[in-house]
């Protein structure tokens, strides 16, 4: 399996949200005995993405869990504060792209991990994307290190949508995703589903 561990690419899992429409940390529940962080964090190295970080979020437990974390850089900023933090540490490593996604996917699988990372083969400027039921997965997607500065200049104007800080950026769609696959659990009931 070695063979197939993937070294020009880093992995980021988004972890810093409040969840407050579930009412506790949702990185941490278990499913099927595992942490929802813990799932998500298996299924990217399971597709051979090996060099991961945990962004945000509550860095004692995910290191209590074996995980590496990296502290959000803009806590209670929103989303496009983690994705940036995420550039930012791997472009110092040299990395050209980084795959985010977040924590609460019970449901991510390796292949659409797979999809994903090919799609950086193809379009290499590009931020690849699944289109799920006409909706782009902004918190789901592979991006290049490169545009780190255009995403900060949005970031320092205010914006702090991923969609908003894209919207003159390049964009790779998937499509033909089962909506399960990326299925997240945000309140109890998605939870119930999942369970």
């Amino acid at each position: 399996m070695a063979q197939n561990f993937i070294t020009g690419i880093g992995g980021a899992v988004l972890a810093g949200g409040s969840s407050k429409r579930m009412g506790f940390n949702k990185a941490l529940i278990e499913i099927n005995g595992e942490p929802l962080i813990s799932r998500v964090a298996t299924s990217i190295n399971n597709a051979g993405l090996m060099d991961l970080r945990i962004v945000g979020g509550d860095c004692d437990a995910f290191a209590v869990l074996g995980h590496d974390c990296l502290p959000d850089e803009y806590p209670g900023e929103g989303p496009l504060g983690g994705i940036i933090t995420a550039l930012n540490h791997y472009k110092k490593k040299d990395k050209e792209h980084v795959l985010v996604v977040a924590c609460d996917l019970p449901n991510i699988s390796e292949k659409l991990i797979r999809t994903i990372l090919e799609g950086s083969k193809q379009e290499p400027k590009s931020i690849v994307i699944p289109l799920v039921e006409g909706h782009l997965q902004w918190m789901h997607a592979l991006w290049p290190t490169a545009v780190l500065p255009a995403l900060l200049k949005s970031f320092s104007n205010g914006v702090r949508a991923p969609w908003r800080a894209s919207t003159e950026l390049p964009l790779q769609r998937i499509e033909g995703i089962d909506p399960e696959i990326l299925l997240d659990v945000d309140r109890p009931e998605d939870l119930t589903k999942v369970l």
